[in-house]
């Protein structure tokens, strides 16, 4: 071939390193498509692993069926409460019941659930009188939730109160009259009990005990410590079951869980007091605040619908929810085969604690006194 061919052939062909560019080019796109697969299937085993444990949390359900939730239970009993006011002005719905102190300390004492004694009771917030009050009590208002109702107080001098677990200024009688009448929350009446003391005597405020019951069941025990009074931003918690054992640090959002948090000596009596009032009230929930103290379990409150966000773990809140909901219809298969559909008194010695005068009409509604036996927990077989 003469060189002049060679050298028109040669001019058409493409250069080699132009080529050599190109093919290096695309090798780069091949290892970044590489990369980006490999990534995929990075987040889709993540996903996967996330869907894993969401259905071994929650369960598998069929696309019409709504998974049971504890606290979608309670945000219902929230709503609920409010549709209820509009129809029930007298509250004598049971649900209404609940929120008075001093009637469930009737109905605790006529089961034989220790209360805190009364040491005087007013009508109205400009009646309190503290004059003769001891060193250490309680001053709390009948209704509302919250620690703007409830004053732990220590005598400093005959005019002043320390807030037990506080360190602010000191109170006088005229500023906590000024504050039940400020607060709405704080309904009447007013009254003042003693101070109770923890068995092992270290904490000022003794642990809260607060047993979540589903009418003769107990789903779950929650241990609280409050360092200072009614400031949850301190405050440390420990959960449990029926039967002592720790549920884990993380069964609950936005709570600092410490497992050092002491257990009750007496937590299998605090348990039963739970249940047996648990099945007193005609409510398939209700959670049962007490305390461990040196004369023994006392009641501290009874409480329809806990506050805050109630995000329990997956598992926890899956199985709350079905003994809430196994209670409810256990509480309405007990109401066919007779059983008063109120709040069941038992047979011990209860006082009405409510002033005769109290302004705004009765407060205590129709007490129904039953046996025991006969609906409370544990039932005679």
């Amino acid at each position: 071939m003469g060189s002049g061919l060679r050298r028109r052939i040669t001019a058409r062909l493409p250069g080699i390193g132009w080529r050599s560019e190109l093919l290096a080019r695309r090798a780069e796109q091949v290892e970044q498509l590489r990369g980006q697969v490999g990534e995929l299937r990075d987040r889709a085993s993540r996903l996967q692993g996330e869907a894993r444990a969401l259905r071994e949390a929650h369960g598998t359900y069929g696309s019409h069926t709504v998974p049971p939730s504890f606290r979608r239970n309670l945000l219902n009993l929230r709503r609920n409460v409010d549709a209820l006011r509009t129809l029930d002005g007298s509250a004598d719905h049971p649900l209404l019941q609940t929120a008075r102190k001093l009637r469930n300390y009737r109905l605790a004492a006529s089961h034989g659930v220790a209360v805190p004694q009364v040491l005087a009771v007013w009508a109205t917030a400009e009646e309190i009188d503290l004059s003769v009050m001891p060193q250490e009590f309680v001053l709390k208002s009948d209704g509302g939730a919250g620690g703007h109702g409830v004053f732990p107080l220590r005598r400093v001098d005959e005019e002043r109160f320390q807030v037990v677990g506080e360190d602010g200024a000191l109170l006088t009688a005229s500023d906590l009259r000024q504050h039940f009448r400020e607060h709405s929350a704080s309904r009447p009446p007013f009254f003042a009990e003693q101070f109770l003391t923890q068995v092992d005597g270290v904490e000022e405020i003794p642990d809260d005990i607060k047993v979540y019951a589903m009418y003769g069941e107990v789903g779950a025990v929650m241990l609280r410590r409050m360092p200072r009074h009614a400031d949850l931003s301190a405050a440390r918690y420990r959960y449990l079951d029926a039967d002592g054992t720790d549920l884990g640090a993380d069964i609950v959002r936005g709570q600092r869980i410490d497992a050092s948090i002491r257990l009750p000596d007496s937590f299998d009596e605090l348990v039963r007091a739970a249940r047996h009032l648990s099945s007193a009230v005609a409510l398939p929930f209700i959670r049962v605040d007490i305390y461990d103290t040196v004369n023994g379990p006392v009641l501290g409150e009874l409480t329809r619908s806990p506050g805050g966000r109630q995000e329990l773990r997956g598992d926890q809140d899956r199985r709350l929810g079905t003994l809430w909901d196994l209670a409810q219809y256990r509480l309405d298969l007990d109401i066919l085969a007779g059983r008063p559909p109120r709040h069941l008194h038992g047979e011990h010695p209860a006082p009405d604690l409510y002033p005769a005068q109290f302004p705004g009409g009765p407060v205590s509604a129709e007490v129904v006194t039953a046996p025991c036996n006969a609906w409370c927990w544990p039932r005679e077989a």
